[in-house]
């Protein structure tokens, strides 16, 4: 599925792209998380998704993870929450039952090429994004935003890891 938010240049707002990234998640029959309290996590992890213009393969989200540890200034209070979130906690058990407690670590050697790429873009960065995005950043197009911020996304070829990994999101959740 072409998805514009993963083109350098997109002229697209935040706020269109993570409406996109929303349509994605839909048509790969995938739960939209929505936040229930102030802090707004879910609203915040969809957006790096849509900023650093990946999608939700499990090596894609590797990647992002790169993305949030170097290149924002989430904090890690943020990422123990994030970590507590029930869904996230299921679908950390899942991956690690059905792929096994080894997975992670080999996921990161396997995919250290698109790893290394995305750390040296972070380093590159003229400054960290802000994790906890400010609103009124959704109605500012990305190609501004990625220019502000130093962001370069990887290319297409550049975000294609060494092997996929077969996972079935499913045995986590399939409704929307």
């Amino acid at each position: 599925m072409h998805l514009d938010y993963q083109n350098q240049e997109s002229g697209q707002t935040l706020r269109e792209a993570v409406d996109e990234y929303h349509r994605y998640l839909v048509a790969i029959d995938r739960k939209i998380l929505v936040d229930s309290n102030a802090v707004k996590i879910w609203l915040y992890h969809d957006v790096t998704h849509a900023v650093f213009g990946h999608s939700t393969s499990i090596e894609q989200e590797a990647a992002l993870d790169f993305w949030v540890l170097f290149g924002t200034n989430f904090s890690w209070k943020m990422l123990r929450d994030y970590r507590d979130i029930p869904e996230v906690k299921a679908l950390s058990g899942a991956i690690i039952s059905e792929l096994g407690l080894s997975f992670v670590p080999k996921l990161y050697w396997r995919n250290r090429k698109v790893l290394w790429r995305v750390f040296r873009n972070t380093r590159r960065m003229s400054k960290k994004w802000p994790f906890e995005v400010p609103s009124e950043f959704l109605d500012r197009t990305l190609s501004d935003l990625r220019s502000e911020f130093g962001i370069t996304l990887l290319s297409p070829q550049q975000r294609v890891p060494s092997r996929l990994t077969e996972f079935d999101y499913s045995i986590v959740s399939n409704t929307h």
